[in-house]
């Protein structure tokens, strides 16, 4: 039995015996019978991001007040706030830049 084990991680097998045409076999039905679904990626990458830049007077600190206000000016629906950051311009005038995804 460790034999058999060695021999199959090590690949000891030649072409054209019975083991080898086996795992041939596993090899294609492994990528013909598997499904998309388990390769699809399900988290969004950091680089899908996008960054809004807003007055002062837009910006509220309560979260859903913000996440409908930044829904209205991006014009996505699905919007979700990842972060901000308060900012001040030349004049000195207070803007914030908001990460959302």
């Amino acid at each position: 039995m460790l034999e058999s084990i060695k021999k199959i991680v090590l690949w000891n097998y030649e072409r054209g015996t019975w083991q080898y045409d086996a795992f041939c076999l596993l090899i294609i039905a492994f990528i013909f019978l598997t499904p998309k679904t388990w390769f699809e990626k399900r988290e969004k990458l950091a680089t899908q991001t996008s960054r809004l830049i807003v007055k002062a007077q837009d910006f509220s600190l309560e979260k859903i007040e913000m996440e409908k206000r930044i829904k209205e000016l991006s014009g996505n629906q699905n919007a979700e706030v990842l972060q901000w950051r308060e900012r001040k311009n030349a004049d000195g005038e207070t803007f914030y830049e908001i990460d959302i995804r």
